[in-house]
Parts: C-alpha cells; sequence; structure tokens
C-alpha cells in the first residue's frame, strides 16, 4: 500500500535547520518578525514596462520562456470564500524548451522568519511546478535560484480545484542562500504538459506550526553498529562556514552516518593556506567528537590515466604528512576514491585494457604509499565501484585488492534488485577479506538526465528507502564481506522527504472502463477458450487503437486482438484471441517483446496512487508470449517492479495456435499482484489519512484496502489495467506496431490505464 504521511510531506530543506539549539533559543526569546507581504496582485499590470508590472515590494515580476513553451500571466477576480480584488492566473505550456514566472524580492530580510507562503488552485487540478528562491548575489550574478521542491512536497494531494495554502520551510535554505537578502522567487513549470494555476497572497511569515511539521519529517535512521552507515558530500564547504558544518553533523546524528566521504578540493592539503589547514584540523576534531570518521573524497576520472598519477599521489601524500602533524582526534581518517575510469573516452575501444591496467598500476602505488607511511592509526583506503565490473570480474578482483573497502554504487529503489546486484560483489570481498560498502541513491536522476525511477529514491522518499535497506542489511548482516551502507549524496539526502514525491496527473474520462466478470467455474489454463463463452471482451481491431506504428499497420488482418477478463477469488485471468498473419516470436523471458506477444499492465493498488503518473510497487507489467509453437514455449515475464523470481513459476500461461495467430490464456495469483504492498494486520477504519485522492469515498477505500489485506478478490473491486498487443513480422525488426486497450497509452504511466471492475 503506498500510504502517505498523516502530516503534510515537507521537504527537509537541507535537513536539519530547526535541529539547531542555538537559532531556537534566539527564536524562542526574540520578538516574532511580522509577515512581508510580496504580492496580493492588486497593484501594477501583468505586460508592459519593468515599471509598471510592481509587486507590493516595488520590485517587478514577469515570465520567461523558450518556445515553444510558454508562460502567459493575467490578473483573474479572487475566488476565496470572503475574498474581493484579484489573483494571479499563470498559464504555461511545457512542450520543449523551458517556461516560467518569477517575482523580485528587492532585497528584503527574511531571515528571522521561517516560511514563504502563498495560496494556490489549479483549474483542473494535479497541476504541477517546482518552487525555486535566490539572494541578491544570485539574482544580480544571474545564478539559477536554488531549488526548494516541487509543490508535491508541500501538499499532499497536490494542487486541486480548490484555493489551498502553500508553506515553504526556509530553515534548510540558511546554508544555500543569504536570507538577509533576497531576490527572487520562481515557479519553474518543468514537466510536459499545459495547464493554468492561480495563486495569490505571497508573503514571508513566522509559522511555529512550521517548525513542527518540518520537524516530523526530517529523514532519520536508527544506528546499528553492525551495519555502519556512509554518505558522499561533494557540494558543502564544512570548514569555512560554521552554519553548514553544524547542520552536517546534527544529520550525521539523526541519520546514523558514522562515515563521510568529503570532497576537499584536488589540490594536496599542504598547498592550502594555514588558516584552511586549521579549519580542517578544527572539522575533524568536532566529527571525531561526534564518533563521525571522514574521508577526503575525489572524482576525477581523469585521474586514471598514467600521466596523472603523481597528482592523486602528491593528493593523497598531502594527507598522510598532514596527519604526522597533528593528534589523533585532528586526522582525518583516510581517502575515498570515486574515479569512474570508464568514464573517460579510453574505455570504450582498443584502449580499455591499457586503461585498466593504468588504474590498477595507481591503485597499487598508493597502497604501497599508504602502508609505508604509518601514522600511528589506521588511514582507510575505498573505491567506489559501478555494478557492471561483476562483467569485469578479474579487474574487480584485482582492484578490491588493493582497497580496504569498496563503495558498490548500486542505484536501485528496491531491497530485491540492490540485493542481487550486490551479491557477487560481497562474495568478493569476502573471499578476498575486504569489505563491499553498499551505495544507493536519492538524487532526482530523471530531471538530471542521468538515469531512471527505479536508480533512486529520490520518489520513494526517506521512509519507504529505510524499508527497503532494512531488507537490504538483514540480508547482508552475516557475510563478513559486507562493510555496511552509504547514501549518495548529502545534498539531496538532507532534501529528501518522508513520503512520495512523484508526478501526478488527472485521469481523463475518455479512456473506457473495462469488466471481468466472475468465473462460472475454475478455469483451465490451457490456451483453449471455450470456457470464455461468458466473458465479456474488448477488440482491438480499429486503427484509432494503433497507438505505435500506425502506417506499419495493414489492418485487422495484419493484428488485432480480442481479450477478456475473469476472476477467481484469489486470482485474475486474461484470455486474448490475437489474429495475426506472420507469427514471429524467437526470444525469451525480458528480450519476448522483440517477437509477437503481449503486454498487461496491473495497478494492484488502484486508490493508493490514484493520480501518481509514474510506477509505484504495485504496479505490475506483465510480458505475455504465446511462443512460437516449436521450440519457444509459452511464457511469463514480469518487466516492473522487481519481484521474486520464484513469483514466476506461481503464474499459468498457455496458448493454442490457430491458422492465422494464436489464443492465449493466463492466471495470475492475488499473492503474485499483492506481494509488494506491505504486509498488514487488519485495516484502518477509513483508509490510512492523507493517502487517496480528495475525489474517492472512504468506503471504496474501506472495500479496496479490506480486499488488498485479505488478499481475496471480491466482486466490486478494482484494478488498473492496460492490454497492450504487440505485432512483429521480421525477426530483426522488433514491434512493427501496438494496439492498446487504452487510447492514452504511456509507458509507466498508471493514470493512462483502463479502470477494470469485477462483476
Amino acid at each position: 500500500m503506498q500510504t502517505r504521511s498523516p502530516l503534510i510531506l515537507w521537504l527537509c530543506l537541507a535537513g536539519l535547520g530547526l535541529a539547531q539549539p542555538a537559532l531556537a533559543a534566539d527564536s524562542a526569546s526574540a520578538a516574532k518578525p511580522g509577515e512581508i507581504l510580496v504580492d496580493d496582485f492588486e497593484t501594477g499590470a501583468t505586460q508592459g514596462l519593468f515599471a509598471e508590472r510592481k509587486n507590493r515590494l516595488d520590485a517587478f515580476q514577469g515570465t520567461w520562456a523558450r518556445r515553444p513553451s510558454y508562460t502567459v500571466i493575467t490578473k483573474v477576480p479572487d475566488t476565496r470564500p470572503g475574498r474581493q480584488g484579484n489573483a494571479l492566473r499563470i498559464e504555461y505550456s511545457k512542450v520543449g524548451g523551458w517556461c516560467g514566472w518569477y517575482t523580485l524580492l528587492n532585497g528584503i530580510d527574511v531571515s528571522k522568519h521561517n516560511a514563504l507562503t502563498f495560496w494556490v488552485r489549479g483549474e483542473k487540478g494535479g497541476e504541477r511546478f517546482d518552487i525555486g528562491l535566490a539572494d541578491q548575489r544570485m539574482q544580480n550574478l544571474e545564478i539559477d535560484a536554488v531549488y526548494v521542491g516541487p509543490i508535491m512536497a508541500f501538499l499532499p494531494q497536490g494542487v486541486t480545484t480548490e484555493w489551498q495554502q502553500v508553506k515553504v520551510p526556509l530553515a534548510g535554505l540558511r546554508s544555500d542562500i543569504l536570507l538577509s537578502r533576497m531576490g527572487s522567487l520562481v515557479l519553474w513549470f518543468r514537466y510536459e504538459g499545459k495547464g493554468a494555476v492561480q495563486m495569490d497572497d505571497i508573503s514571508f511569515v513566522y509559522d511555529p506550526e512550521v517548525e513542527r511539521i518540518l520537524e516530523e519529517n526530517l529523514p532519520r535512521a536508527k544506528a546499528d553498529l553492525k551495519v555502519p552507515r556512509s554518505s558522499w558530500v561533494w557540494k558543502y564547504d564544512p570548514l569555512n562556514s560554521q552554519g553548514v558544518r553544524k547542520e552536517l553533523l546534527d544529520f550525521c546524528g539523526r541519520t546514523a552516518l558514522a562515515n563521510l566521504y568529503i570532497y576537499l578540493g584536488e589540490d594536496p592539503i599542504s598547498k592550502t593556506p594555514a588558516d584552511y589547514q586549521k579549519k580542517l584540523a578544527e572539522f575533524l576534531r568536532e566529527a571525531h567528537a561526534r564518533k563521525i570518521q571522514v574521508q577526503a573524497l575525489q572524482g576525477n576520472p581523469l585521474w586514471a590515466l598514467k600521466e596523472n598519477h603523481p597528482l592523486v599521489l602528491a593528493w593523497v601524500k598531502g594527507y598522510l604528512d598532514f596527519n604526522r602533524g597533528h593528534p589523533p582526534e585532528e586526522r582525518i581518517d583516510g581517502i575515498s576514491l570515486d574515479v569512474e575510469p570508464y568514464l573517460t573516452s579510453d574505455w570504450e575501444g582498443s584502449h580499455r585494457d591499457k586503461l585498466k591496467a593504468e588504474f590498477l598500476e595507481l591503485l597499487k602505488s598508493l597502497r604501497q604509499l599508504i602502508d609505508a607511511q604509518k601514522v600511528g592509526d589506521h588511514f582507510a583506503f575505498g573505491l567506489a565501484i559501478p555494478v557492471f565490473y561483476s562483467r569485469e570480474a578479474q579487474f574487480e578482483e584485482e582492484l578490491v585488492k588493493q582497497v580496504d573497502y569498496a563503495a558498490l554504487m548500486d542505484y536501485y529503489d528496491t531491497a530485491i534488485d540492490i540485493i542481487e546486484n550486490a551479491r557477487f560483489h560481497v562474495d568478493l570481498a569476502k573471499r578476498l577479506g575486504k569489505k563491499v560498502v553498499i551505495g544507493v541513491e536519492t538524487q532526482d536522476l530523471v530531471q538530471m538526465g542521468q538515469g531512471k525511477r527505479r536508480n533512486t529514491f529520490h520518489e520513494e522518499g526517506w521512509e519507504q528507502m529505510e524499508q527497503e535497506l532494512a531488507e537490504v542489511a538483514k540480508t547482508f548482516a552475516s557475510n563478513p564481506g559486507f562493510g555496511g551502507l552509504a547514501v549518495h549524496a548529502y545534498d539531496s539526502y538532507r532534501l529528501l522527504q518522508k513520503g512520495r514525491n512523484v508526478p501526478t496527473r488527472e485521469r481523463s474520462e475518455k479512456i473506457p472502463a473495462l469488466v471481468a466478470t466472475r468465473a462460472a467455474q475454475p478455469v483451465k489454463v490451457d490456451g483453449k477458450l471455450d470456457d470464455w463463452a461468458k466473458a465479456s471482451w474488448t477488440q482491438l481491431n480499429q486503427r484509432s487503437q494503433v497507438v505505435y506504428g500506425p502506417g506499419a499497420w495493414a489492418g485487422p488482418h495484419d493484428a488485432s486482438f480480442k481479450i477478456a477478463f475473469e476472476w477467481e477469488p484469489e486470482a485474475l485471468l486474461v484470455a486474448v484471441d490475437a489474429t495475426d498473419d506472420v507469427l514471429v516470436q524467437e526470444f525469451k523471458g525480458a528480450d519476448m517483446w522483440e517477437g509477437d506477444h503481449v503486454e498487461l499492465w496491473v495497478d494492484a493498488d488502484l486508490y493508493g496512487d490514484y493520480n501518481e503518473a509514474v510506477n509505484s510497487p504495485d504496479d505490475f507489467q506483465f510480458g505475455l508470449s504465446p511462443g512460437n509453437f516449436k521450440d519457444v514455449p509459452a511464457e511469463v515475464y514480469v518487466w516492473v517492479p522487481s519481484i521474486d523470481p520464484r513469483s514466476l513459476g506461481q503464474i499459468q500461461i498457455a496458448s493454442e495456435k490457430k491458422p492465422f495467430g494464436y489464443t492465449l490464456e493466463a492466471r495470475i495469483p492475488t499473492k503474485v499482484l499483492f506481494q509488494t504492498l506491505p504486509k498488514r494486520v487488519g485495516v484502518e477504519p477509513s483508509g490510512p489519512k492523507g493517502r487517496t485522492p480528495h475525489r474517492v469515498l472512504p468506503e471504496i477505500m474501506d472495500f479496496q484496502d479490506g480486499v488488498l489485506a485479505s488478499g481475496a478478490l471480491k466482486k466490486g473491486f478494482r484494478f488498473g489495467v492496460m492490454l497492450d498487443g504487440s505485432d512483429t513480422d521480421e525477426p530483426r525488426q522488433p514491434q512493427k506496431c501496438l494496439l492498446s486497450t487504452s487510447p492514452e497509452r504511456q509507458w509507466g504511466d498508471p493514470t493512462s490505464f483502463n479502470i477494470l471492475e469485477l462483476q
């Protein structure tokens, strides 16, 4: 069940601005600051010269866009109850390029305020945008605003057609911007689509409730001496900023971080000013007093090249020399190399072996340097490695032999994937007498263009991450090669919210509903459809149903499908009668999509994440292959989510060949469909608060939750489903065309699925 926090899902901006005793004491003793009104949209225009577009700070507002995207602002009557005057209407179209809105803040001092507030409503509901703030210096230098978070972080149900007040905490921004001289507020419309929102009464305030809720949602983890935790720190300077230092060390205490890999620059520490070295010693002393170890972090891939080895050796020697001149409590605890040779151009092609040899030579030289210069305490030597080094097994073995630990970049968001990708590496470390620290990701890789949603916990939030990491730790706890867990990276981890953070979308009324009839008697899964006579069939035989390759579709004789659903108390059943003039299937498993097959999408918890426009753990993509009736048998595969592979054996499938096409049956047990939902005893009387769309009646949620908890289907239960029929005519030309039950089919978007009701 994709539950929400009972409290508002607020981003913990910086992770611990409110955990600062001195600030709390100052706030309690000082008079609370008055509200600073930025704009109520009662003055100024929305077009014209800067001087005409004034806000209440005597600064101006406006829009920006790159075509074909656009943003248009107008003033409309304020419809909030009891209100008169105007609100701002922002119409946006994000279809490539970019677009947004801004208002300048004229250098105001909000350092004693704790929240930015404004009112917002959508004209359709589900509109989405991101919020950013910049200080005056950033504004003058034309530096992009600091990303504060998505609107979903501050409104648990997202933007609706009703007015809602947004409260954005400022505490964590103290490390990123100068709150005493504010420059601008921006709204980024980064998500594809069109829409319009209205906003009003933008202010900076002091609100005690903000601190309480923020404190509730700060990332937390339980300490476990058997499973030490680490994190990479790239973008923050705890040496020169006392505020950053305190936030970082407090964050470590709350999230059980025992090790920090901190980027301190590429220059040898011996070449830095004496004052900088003094600050490093102070920071190390404070960290060690809290029992936190600190290792110097470096991530330049070019350091793998032999020509740069002297730079690396000098960098490491600098820390060894630094330690020699300081007492134990002021010594750095080691080095952590995030040097990835495969990011250099030499990795591809004929230079790979040479590059690998040079990188291994570097690690051997560093090992000798560290071992030769004893400074009293252990000096750790760590190396970040990717999961795909398992394909370079001998190379990885030679690398791991040289280091004390390897930090495995195991960037997935389910325990199953993390565990399966880590097994080889942890077992290798065990055999070599080394350690592997299993690392996970929290950055928004999709926004960065560096990965998929399954590669990060950015969407799941820290509470779900802790549940998955607990399974990982439990699996490897007794393995001597397991060295703990790590989270990449502090700058995104500190912003990770408690609940899910995903795009939302309103469901279209144009998507047809489907029905599943109760099976009159147990269905024999044999590929024959003679026991489906009373089923309700849906036809896929129109060009309007071809969602991919309409130009390649020659008509119903080329590819068309009849589909039906039935149900039993403990299973969902599907039948397919496919017409296909050329049957091609030479592939198995994950590659079956390259041949004739059907894809069945099932949202097992339809109302638990009703408006979420991305996969969640209860959203399945089944591949149902008829085989080729020769050497490739009928088969089921699950592309998403990651499930126990043994579950596939519980799904029954069979197919029959006919003159032009095939028939297919499958039975999917509820214990497969509901396995990714948290195991619960009983159901709350009205469903978990804060997780359901506001349109869903409590009694519907009660019923759905009761079925999910019992695992036994009942009349009236609803799934989200979508069935796609795929046609391939040439083995080397996969998926010529695709027909779908949903005219708005979007891969991985459950809001584009049909709703299937059990009758």
